[in-house]
């Protein structure tokens, strides 16, 4: 029996327009459709500016779709990203659809420990058991425990990564956006991403990701979508993110 899908994209349009340039209007997509599966891994490929962080920020509401649906099986409803009201997107976002960002978006004076637990506190899990489970993946993730009570704001750049990642494991989520994972980490730290992924696979969470290492796309052998393929005539120039 072919399994349902948990998310669809269809016939959806997005485009940027530069008032401060004469109104140029730079088309990132337009009637682009897929579904996705629980339990399956996609890859998108393409070059700089081809749309693929955009992708993932349509799908997790940060950026508005401009035409087409975005629906996905949300608990037991069938829900529209692209016309859902800002309650039900933190609904979503909470219960879900993950996302691991290319950047860690710090609190000052947030420890990394709590930084990496607010997922689960906002599931109401019981906060010791919450931190037992943030302390487990920061020291998978090789983050020194002498320094979880500290902001993220003191961490380096690579560190601030590693945080990010532990926050967008910490709970299950049956999709998970990833933006450029392992972008930046050594190969002991790299190999423990891998590893997460593929232990979300195996719980049946769809995985959508970029990928700029083509070493990552073989460790998945999952299905590969080129946004080259999408891009629109007219644009020729970069697209407003750095993908």
């Amino acid at each position: 029996m072919t399994p349902h899908w948990i998310l669809s994209l269809d016939g959806i349009g997005k485009d940027f327009v530069f008032h401060h340039q004469q109104g140029t209007r730079i088309v990132v997509f337009e009637q682009f459709s897929h579904q996705f599966y629980p339990g399956s891994a996609t890859i998108l490929t393409g070059p700089s500016g081809a749309g693929k962080s955009t992708l993932l920020r349509m799908i997790y509401a940060t950026y508005r779709t401009e035409s087409g649906s975005i629906r996905v099986r949300h608990r037991d409803d069938l829900v529209d990203i692209a016309a859902a009201r800002p309650a039900m997107i933190y609904a979503l976002r909470k219960h879900t659809i993950g996302y691991v960002s290319q950047f860690l978006r710090v609190v000052p004076r947030v420890s990394a420990l709590d930084t990496v637990i607010e997922p689960l506190l906002a599931r109401n899990m019981d906060p010791e058991q919450a931190r037992k489970k943030g302390k487990a993946l920061l020291e998978r993730l090789n983050i020194p425990s002498n320094m979880w009570h500290l902001s993220a704001t003191t961490f380096s750049g690579g560190e601030q990564q590693r945080i990010n990642l532990a926050r967008g494991f910490i709970a299950p989520f049956p999709i998970l956006l990833l933006d450029e994972p392992t972008a930046s980490l050594d190969l002991k730290n790299r190999r423990t991403v891998i590893d997460l992924i593929k232990e979300a696979l195996a719980d049946n969470t769809c995985v959508i990701g970029v990928f700029h290492d083509p070493a990552d796309h073989r460790e998945f052998a999952g299905h590969t979508i080129d946004l080259a393929d999408m891009i629109h005539q007219e644009m020729k120039q970069p697209c407003p993110e750095k993908d």
